[in-house]
């Protein structure tokens, strides 16, 4: 295991490469990487080929990894000098490959020592006021002789020498073509260029070969990244003690302490949760309960475990029944963006949309909050039609998880065969609530945003307003400045006597009744206590 994925860390992904070798643009990394690529790949395919009765894709690797990645291999050892390439940042051939250009680079590695003889035999020629001389080579202009400026060039600026044809002055050294220089010029010729030539024209024949197993090198990459997959899937089911699913075409969905196979490496400890739907269960399931307690956990695990059994995996539960699902669709979250010109709503519409209108017996739907980028009365409609039509389709509704914060929707949706009410289980004080991230029947009575307003941060005062605003609201009552409490108090009084008006029936009482009626409900006597005043209305 650990040999094998050693090596497929050295596989890289070739396509570009190859594309870059068609065009004549490979760079020295590109030929490092092939080379690395077709070693490394060669000793995956001995691996599998020694275990080839074991496992189908060792089967299959057996027989892709074939001698031609031998041969791309050799090739590149034998011809490529990597640690001259990286010195000289050009392709470099290796001594023995071909024998004109070693020739070539002889002639090429005896110029200094041979240079250096010219220029002794020049400063012999020179006059006694040039006291030395050196044979350099330039590329496109050859031999030249440099000669360091006597104190009378600098004064006169006359650079002629006899029998030397002055080329250019850089530096305080002066340039000259002599006869020696024409003559090495003649016999020697431009050989660093000549050698750069035969270098390249080595290099397009190697890419030719290379190109035509090319179909070998895409083969050998694709595989090899399958392989890559199944061992670190093998690597974290052995890891993270995940077990193997059964794959089933009854239909039924059941998972036992299933887990998040992400969430749980990020937090001391996880609460497993069981998932199940079809069968003898429900297959809509509506989810309720405080922010923070765990319910988009929930619905992506749910996702995740049919996910992961669809691509081969082991899942993190204890056990697993998974159906064989067509598709999976998820309305989870609506990222906005300026390029899309759509608003959060209407990307979350079109997430549904596709749920509804795709999503048959064997697909599974994911909704976290559908309708809350709305007014709540518009969401909360959606969601209910919606629901309704799964509902008619009986036992060929799709598996739905649904988490909402509209706890209305059971007055909607009573328990049955098909929908179930679930909540995430919490203890609950007068001044806090503890989250037990436990999947349990029932409704959520309330969000407890409040809580999640002060553990967010937000002051006491501020979450205190909060909580009075939201009474008045849930009784249809006005909404009054916080200052004007007392107020409030006389306005009770008022709606109580308003509503005792509105209960007598004046029809079938005398005139003497309505009389008492009304004495009594005014003068009867209503205390209202504000701060340190006492009023009686």
């Amino acid at each position: 295991m650990n040999t094998l994925q050693g090596s497929l860390k050295h596989i890289k992904y070739l396509p570009r490469i190859i594309t870059r070798m068609k065009t004549a643009q490979a760079s020295m990394n590109d030929w490092q990487s092939l080379y690395k690529t077709a070693y490394h790949a060669m000793l995956v395919g001995e691996i599998c080929r020694s275990r080839a009765n074991n496992l189908e894709i060792f089967k299959q690797i057996s027989v892709v990894f074939s001698t031609d990645l031998f041969r791309i291999a050799s090739l590149l050892n034998k011809i490529i000098d990597f640690e001259e390439y990286a010195k000289q940042n050009h392709f470099v051939v290796k001594p023995g490959v071909d024998s004109e250009l070693d020739k070539m680079k002889r002639t090429y590695n005896g110029l200094p020592d041979f240079m250096t003889q010219v220029a002794y035999q020049e400063l012999q020629d020179l006059s006694q006021d040039v006291q030395q001389c050196s044979v350099i080579y330039l590329p496109q202009l050859g031999y030249l002789l440099a000669i360091p400026a006597t104190e009378r060039m600098k004064e006169t600026k006359d650079y002629s020498i006899p029998n030397l044809r002055f080329m250019f002055i850089v530096n305080d050294i002066v340039h000259y073509k002599s006869a020696n220089t024409k003559k090495l010029d003649a016999l020697l010729g431009d050989t660093l260029c000549d050698i750069y030539d035969k270098e390249t024209q080595i290099m397009h024949k190697l890419q030719d070969v290379i190109l035509e197993m090319k179909d070998v090198l895409i083969g050998v990459m694709e595989y090899a990244a399958k392989l890559d997959c199944l061992m670190a899937l093998a690597v974290a089911a052995k890891e993270y003690s995940w077990i193997q699913p059964e794959i089933s075409d009854e239909g039924e969905f059941v998972v036992e302490k299933g887990r998040h196979p992400l969430q749980e490496m990020c937090v001391p400890s996880f609460v497993a949760n069981d998932i199940c739907s079809g069968g003898c269960e429900s297959k809509i399931k509506i989810l309720t309960g405080p922010n923070s307690s765990g319910k988009s956990i929930y619905l992506k695990q749910v996702a995740l475990i049919a996910f992961m059994a669809h691509i081969g995996s082991f899942v993190p539960a204890q056990r697993a029944k998974i159906p064989t699902l067509d598709k999976i669709f998820t309305c989870t979250f609506a990222a906005e963006s300026v390029s899309l010109n759509l608003s959060g709503f209407l990307i979350s519409l079109n997430q549904f949309s596709g749920a509804l209108n795709n999503a048959t017996g064997k697909s599974l739907v994911i909704a976290d909050e559908f309708g809350k980028d709305t007014e709540s009365e518009s969401g909360l409609a959606l969601l209910i039609a919606s629901l309704k039509f799964w509902i008619q389709k009986a036992s060929a509704s799709p598996h739905i998880f649904l988490a909402t914060h509209y706890q209305s929707l059971s007055t909607f949706f009573p328990q049955s065969s098909l929908v179930k009410f679930l909540t995430m289980d919490i203890i609950e004080s007068q001044e806090d609530i503890a989250y037990l991230y436990q999947l349990v029947e029932g409704i959520a009575t309330s969000s407890f945003a409040s809580f999640t307003a002060l553990k967010a941060g937000l002051s006491k005062k501020i979450v205190k307003r909060n909580m009075k605003i939201a009474e008045a609201l849930k009784a249809r009552e006005p909404v009054l400045p916080e200052e004007s409490s007392w107020v409030h108090d006389k306005l009770r009084r008022y709606f109580t006597i308003l509503e005792k008006f509105t209960a007598f029936d004046i029809n079938t009482s005398n005139p003497q009744d309505f009389l008492q009626f009304v004495n009594k409900a005014i003068k009867e006597p209503h205390s209202v206590t504000h701060q340190n005043s006492k009023e009686t209305i």
